[in-house]
């Protein structure tokens, strides 16, 4: 009987993730970064911003976004502040224009089922023309 019921249970769940890839299925059904501006690997103007969106809304005050440079140093940047419209997004502001060179964001957020999740990507900054 438990084993009709496990397997009925992973029948709905295929059910329910559709046609998504497995990948796709983890991002919609738990906490994590579903995007980010700068992008991933992109080489962009200095930002004003850098803003990051979850996949879900995370636990209150749960989300902390550092900026590192290429030499390891931490960036001075305002705290995380969450978008009021969009309880998914949340900004940091660079304390100073950010120079030429490679960037690191390491971000950690907390997620509704109390899982913490965090991770990191990079993004460079071009010189000015």
């Amino acid at each position: 009987m438990i084993r009709k019921l496990q397997l009925t249970t992973l029948m709905m769940l295929v059910a329910a993730a559709g046609t998504f890839t497995a990948t796709e299925a983890a991002g919609r059904f738990h906490f994590d970064l579903s995007g980010s501006e700068p992008e991933a690997d992109a080489t962009v103007p200095a930002p004003d911003t850098v803003t990051l969106w979850f996949t879900e809304v995370p636990q209150e005050n749960s989300v902390s976004i550092r900026l590192v440079d290429a030499e390891g140093e931490l960036v001075d940047a305002s705290d995380a502040s969450q978008d009021p419209e969009d309880g998914r997004k949340f900004s940091v502001t660079p304390g100073a224009t950010l120079v030429p060179g490679r960037y690191t964001v390491a971000w950690r957020g907390i997620g509704s089922d109390g899982h913490t999740v965090r991770g990191d990507f990079g993004f460079s900054v071009a010189p000015s023309r």
